[in-house]
């Protein structure tokens, strides 16, 4: 019976485990968003839009795995 408490507790791990590194890319990629403004009107356009989308996927895990735990 103890295994499937173990399982659990191992489910849990490995969610706030991966809760833990989608918050820290979240802060990697909105300091990239900083860093950018130093770009080309272009490249800086193109940089913001594709950051904007990780940003969106990365919150969007975020609340899943939040969701998921509670």
């Amino acid at each position: 019976m103890t295994g499937g408490r173990e399982r659990g507790s191992d489910i849990r791990q490995m969610a706030e485990s991966q809760l833990s590194e989608l918050q820290n890319m979240r802060v990697l990629l909105e300091e990239a968003r900083g860093l950018s403004r130093n770009l080309a009107y272009h490249r800086k356009t193109r940089l913001e839009a594709r950051l904007g989308e990780a940003l969106e996927e990365v919150d969007r895990q975020i609340e899943e795995l939040r969701s998921a735990r509670g």
